[in-house]
This record gives structure tokens, sequence and C-alpha cells, in this order.
């Protein structure tokens, strides 16, 4: 989904922490600390899986390679066409967008692929691989376990820009965040910790006995971070199943609202 850009987003420089869980703020920075710039592979022809997806990559014709070689030097990034290539606007696109970023927030990202093949197989992405969806379709994808940013075919190269920005929003939870500033985040962005106990039900004579959902405040809900790991994050609960996620419901207009992964890739976006 390309969502409009906020002119009121801005990156404050603000660093999450477990004191801050009352200012719901999402639109704060993302530029959490400093890495060290990724150092890129420079094989011609490399055949990767992408959680049960095999791609095979090809360099850029020489005809544009200035442009993959200035997007390499200056940002450390490779860049590579599969089944169908980059254009040279594109290419500009990536460079002028790739500028707009920290460098420290690139340190998940090894390599940006022009793809069209798995465009129409992650319609149910698999575990590993964070796609960018608008109307059921898909415009890229993060590849986590290969640091790998995938452009598909999009309805105009200006979308390039937001799409990168969003699948790099991917790549700084997955290697830029700790568990416990990710944890900040979705609770500050809207999202909820709730349990079910079990109740007495008045009046109900088949069952005495029902469960009933309890909603934890922001702060109850901070101090059941311990329970949580990125792993039962994907599966909105904790690792035990006693507390689930509820997603915020008042965020409807944002496609991907109902998980917290991709909320997080929606607001890096918009305030880059």
């Amino acid at each position: 989904m390309i969502l409009p850009v906020s002119s009121n987003s801005v990156s404050s420089g603000y660093v999450w922490s477990n004191n801050s869980v009352r200012n719901i703020d999402p639109a704060d920075s993302f530029n959490l600390t400093n890495y060290n710039p990724v150092k890129t592979r420079n094989n011609p022809n490399v055949n990767r899986e992408v959680r049960g997806f095999s791609v095979q990559i090809h360099n850029i014709p020489e005809v544009l390679q200035w442009l993959a070689k200035k997007i390499e030097k200056d940002f450390k990034v490779k860049i590579y066409n599969s089944d169908i290539p980059f254009d040279e606007e594109e290419l500009k696109i990536i460079y002028y967008t790739l500028g707009q970023i920290p460098p420290e927030d690139l340190a998940g990202v090894h390599s940006i692929v022009k793809n069209r093949g798995l465009q129409l197989n992650l319609q149910s992405a698999p575990a590993g691989v964070f796609t960018k969806y608008h109307n059921n379709k898909v415009y890229g994808a993060y590849d986590k376990d290969n640091k790998r940013i995938f452009l598909f075919e999009l309805d105009k190269p200006s979308q390039v820009e937001n799409v990168v920005k969003h699948e790099v929003g991917h790549a700084v939870h997955s290697y830029n965040m700790k568990f416990e500033e990710f944890y900040v985040f979705m609770l500050r962005s809207g999202w909820d910790v709730a349990y079910h106990e079990q109740k007495f039900i008045p009046g109900n004579q088949l069952y005495n006995i029902g469960l009933s959902k309890v909603m934890l405040t922001k702060e109850e809900a901070l101090e059941q971070v311990k329970f949580f790991d990125w792993d039962s994050i994907k599966n909105k609960q904790d690792r035990y199943g006693k507390y689930v996620l509820i997603a915020p419901e008042g965020k409807k207009d944002l496609y991907a609202y109902k998980n917290p992964f991709e909320t997080f890739a929606v607001f890096y976006e918009k305030s880059i």
C-alpha cells in the first residue's frame, strides 16, 4: 500500500524508553543506535532461498552499472536484476531514497532485487518475508534471512521511494532494535495486551462459567514484556499462551493494522 507521507511526521532523535509509554506518538525517531556499515557480496549469479522460493539474481547490465556501482559505493547496498530488470529511472529513485535514510538503518539491507516471479506467490507470505500490499497486490518484500529487499512490478516508478522505505522499516525492526524497544513501540502505536479469565455468567442454564477478556493498562502490559519474544509476537501472544495482542481497531485505515511488524514498517515509511 502506498500511503501519503505526512508533513507533520518528523524524526526527533527520541529513543524509546520504558518511562515514556504514556506518550503515544509513533512518529518519533526510529534511529535508535549506531551500527557499522555492512559489506555486500559480489557474486554475478547467485541462487538464494527465500523461505521456500528459489531466486536467481543477475548483475545490472553494463549500461546501468555506473548507477548500480554508485549505490553500492555510497550506501553499501548491492543492486541485482532477477527475472525482470531495473530501468534507469528506478535506480535513480533508489539512490535518492537511500540518501534520505540514516546509514545505520541499512544494517539489515545487503541488496535490492527487482523481481516479478515472487510477486505472484506472496499473497500468503512465509515466515521471515515481510510484504507490502495494496488492494491485494504485493509491491515489495523484505527477506530477513538474506537481508534483501525485493521490488516487484509497480504501477508507476514514483512508488519505488515508498516501497523501499517500507521494506527498510522491516530491516530496522529485524536488525536495529532490541525486542524490548519494539515492544514499547507496539504499545505506543495502539496495540494492547489482554488475557482471558474464567467468569461466572448468571442466567446461563447450560454453563455457569465462561471466559471474559481482561484488558491490561499500558503500564501493566509493559510489565509483561518478559513473557514475549520475536517468535511469539508473530502469533500475537506471549510464549505461554496466557496473554494475547489486540490490534488497534482505531487504525483500520492502515492496511497492516493487524500485524505489528507491518505497523512498524508503515510508521517508519511515513516518518523518513
